[in-house]
């Protein structure tokens, strides 16, 4: 905590907009990741599947990548415009993220409490 104006004691509450800017930045960093492994693959297939039988494990793996950067991007920027989509989004790529599972509940966590709700324009019941 730091002194404010007259020696008064106030603390930095985060907003459901530091919230979601928070979250757009870890999943672009995530969908960073998945794109640098996408680079990657052409010298990972190369040296990893040699034999004809070997190829459509190396499409799985490929399109298992592509699928995974393209939901962290779109993800992200969903929640960076704020469009109602991207609340749904973030939902689903917090399984993905379950072995990060502190992530995982932070995402789950914020995507349900009244603030976003309201960002994102989900109607109350």
């Amino acid at each position: 905590m730091s002194a404010g104006k007259g020696g008064q004691e106030w603390k930095r509450v985060m907003t459901a907009q530091d919230h979601n800017k928070t979250l757009v930045i870890v999943l672009s960093v995530i969908g960073t990741l998945w794109t640098m492994v996408l680079l990657a693959t052409p010298w990972i297939i190369a040296k990893s599947f040699r034999h004809p039988e070997q190829m459509p494990t190396a499409v799985l793996v490929v399109a298992f990548g592509l699928i995974m950067a393209m939901l962290f991007w779109s993800t992200a920027i969903a929640m960076h415009l704020r469009r109602p989509v991207g609340r749904k989004l973030a939902l689903i790529s917090a399984a993905p993220l379950i072995m990060f599972w502190p992530l995982s509940v932070y995402i789950w966590w914020f995507m349900h409490s009244e603030g976003a709700k309201q960002m994102y324009g989900v109607k109350q019941a």
